[in-house]
C-alpha cells in the first residue's frame, strides 16, 4: 500500500516532463500482516554531473559511504567506487525529515569526493529512488542538466527547500528557470512570471514578486495571483531592487538599502513564513549597504557617510539598533557571519576614490569606539561571501575590467590564506548563490571566451573537509 510523504502534495506548477507532484520520497507503510518479501530495495543513484571524470581524476575514488543525516548521523551503505547505484535497503525511519550525504575516499582513506541531497521527507526506504549529485572535494562540478534561459547578475530563491529560482537580472525579464535539486535537473521552460521581479521572497508556497507598481503574490501550487496589500506607509518603490537576506523556512528581509542604483532608503520589509509582511526602518537611509543574517537577526552595514556605520535588527525582529561603528560610505560589498560574534566584510567601493576595499572584520560585541579591521586585499566587484566549514569562507567576485567572474576560498584565521578555485567554464555576469543544500552554486552569465554565448549550467562547490 503506498504512502506519500507531506511533502508530495506541494505541487510546483512545472510545465513539460517534470510534470506535478511527486515533490518527494515515496515508501511503504508496513501494514500488518505485509511481508518484507514484497518489498523493493530503495536507491540512492549517484550521478557526477557533467563531469564524466570524477571518479578517476587521481587520487581516484576507491570507496563511497553513504550515512543518514538527521540531528546524528548513521551510516546505511558502504561499496566499491566507481559506483552509479547503492542499495539502501527496505528499513529506515518513517515521518522524519533527514538527508544523504554520500563521501568518496581514495586508497588511503583521504576525502575525495563528496555530495549530499536536500532534506527529504522519509517514510521508509522501500521503492525510494534519490538522485545524489557528488563531485571532487576542493573545487566546482557542473551539477546534470542546462538552464533554459540566459541569465546575467541574476536573482534567486529556494523554494519548498528543494528547488532554485533564478530570475530578474540585467535581461530584465519575466522568464525564469527552475533547477530541481531533490532530482538533479534542470526543470523545462516555464510560464512568465506574471511580473518582471525587481525585487522577490518566498513565504511558503508563495511568491512574493516586487517592482515600482507594487507587489503581486504567486502561488507556486496553482500559479493564481493574488494583491499584496503593503504594510501602512509602504512604498514598494522605496524597496525594489534590494536583495532578499535569510534562509528558507525563517523570515525573510528585503532590504531596499542593498540595491546599489536609484536613491538611498531606509526601508525593510520583513516577510514570514505565513507571508504577512512587516515594515520596518532603519535609523539611517542608505544606497549600497551589505546586509546578513547573524545569531537569526538581520545585520545592516555601510551604504552611508553619515549617521552609524552598522545597524542589527532587535531580537523581536521589529526595529533596528544602532551599533557604535563610525559612517561607512563604501557600497556594494559582500558580508558574512564567520561565528556568532565576527562579521567579515570583502570589496565594495568608495563613492569618492573609487576604490575597491579588501577584507576586513567586525567584532559584533564591541561596546565603544569600534572599527572594522582591515585583513587582505580582495579588488573585485559583486562580491559575495558564503561560509563553508569552520574557518573558510568562499569568496566571488567579478573583475572590474573584464567582468569575468572569480572563486577563493578565504582562511579566517592566522594567514588569511586566498586560494583561487577554477570554475568549470570560465564566465563573466555569473550569480554565486547559497542552494537548498547548503552548498554554494554558481551559475548565469556568459561564456567567457564567447560573450555572446550564455552558459547554461550551474556550478556548485565542493569543500575541502
Amino acid at each position: 500500500m503506498p504512502f506519500i510523504s507531506k511533502a508530495t502534495r506541494r505541487s510546483l506548477f512545472f510545465v513539460g516532463s517534470i510534470g506535478r507532484g511527486a515533490l518527494a520520497l515515496i515508501g511503504l507503510l508496513l501494514l500488518p500482516g505485509c511481508s518484507q518479501n514484497y518489498l523493493t530495495d530503495g536507491v540512492i543513484n549517484i550521478t557526477t554531473g557533467q563531469e564524466p571524470d570524477a571518479w578517476t581524476v587521481e587520487p581516484a575514488a576507491k570507496s563511497v559511504r553513504v550515512d543518514l543525516v538527521q540531528s546524528t548521523r548513521t551510516n546505511v551503505a558502504n561499496v566499491a567506487a566507481p559506483v552509479n547505484e547503492i542499495s539502501i535497503g527496505t528499513g529506515g525511519p518513517h515521518n522524519v525529515s533527514a538527508s544523504f550525504d554520500a563521501t568518496g575516499f581514495d586508497v588511503s582513506g583521504n576525502v575525495v569526493m563528496k555530495g549530499s541531497t536536500v532534506s527529504l521527507d522519509i517514510v521508509g526506504f522501500s521503492e525510494a529512488k534519490v538522485p545524489l549529485f557528488m563531485g571532487r572535494v576542493g573545487g566546482f562540478s557542473r551539477a546534470p542538466g542546462d538552464l533554459v534561459f540566459p541569465h546575467h547578475h541574476p536573482q534567486a530563491t529556494i523554494l519548498y527547500d528543494k528547488y532554485l529560482l533564478i530570475s530578474g537580472g540585467d535581461e530584465a525579464q519575466a522568464n525564469f528557470d527552475i533547477y530541481d535539486m531533490l532530482r538533479w535537473v534542470a526543470a523545462p521552460q516555464q510560464k512568465p512570471l506574471p511580473k518582471v521581479p525587481e525585487s522577490w521572497a518566498v513565504a511558503g508556497n508563495m511568491l512574493l514578486l516586487i517592482d515600482h507598481a507594487g507587489g503581486t503574490w504567486l502561488d507556486m501550487s496553482t500559479y493564481a495571483t493574488s494583491d499584496v496589500a503593503p504594510p501602512n506607509g509602504l512604498d514598494f518603490a522605496d524597496l525594489v531592487g534590494g536583495e532578499t537576506i535569510g534562509r528558507p523556512g525563517d523570515p525573510q528581509y528585503i532590504v531596499g538599502a542593498t540595491r546599489t542604483t536609484d536613491k538611498p532608503t531606509n526601508v525593510v520589509v520583513r516577510v514570514d513564513v505565513d507571508a504577512t509582511l512587516h515594515l520596518l526602518k532603519l535609523s539611517t537611509a542608505r544606497l549600497g549597504a551589505a546586509a546578513a543574517v547573524v545569531n537569526g537577526q538581520l545585520l545592516v552595514v555601510g551604504g552611508a557617510d553619515s549617521g552609524t556605520g552598522a545597524e542589527v535588527s532587535t531580537a523581536d525582529g521589529t526595529d533596528f539598533t544602532a551599533l557604535p561603528f563610525p559612517a561607512d560610505a563604501r557600497s556594494g560589498a559582500a558580508l558574512v557571519a564567520a561565528d556568532a560574534t565576527t562579521a567579515v566584510l570583502a570589496g565594495g567601493r568608495d563613492p569618492k576614490t573609487d576604490e575597491i576595499s579588501g577584507f576586513r572584520t567586525m567584532d559584533l560585541n564591541c561596546a565603544s569606539d569600534c572599527s572594522q579591521i582591515e585583513i587582505a586585499d580582495f579588488a573585485f566587484d559583486h562580491p559575495r561571501l558564503f561560509s563553508v566549514r569552520e574557518g573558510q569562507l568562499l569568496a566571488v567576485g567579478e573583475q572590474p575590467k573584464t567582468g569575468e567572474t572569480h572563486a577563493f576560498t578565504f582562511d579566517t584565521g592566522i594567514g588569511h590564506a586566498l586560494n583561487e578555485v577554477p570554475l568549470r567554464v570560465p564566465r563573466a555576469g555569473a550569480l554565486a548563490f547559497m542552494s537548498a543544500n547548503g552548498q554554494v552554486c554558481v551559475l548565469g552569465g556568459d561564456v567567457l571566451a564567447d560573450q555572446k554565448t550564455n552558459a547554461p549550467s550551474v556550478e556548485f562547490f565542493f569543500p575541502s573537509p
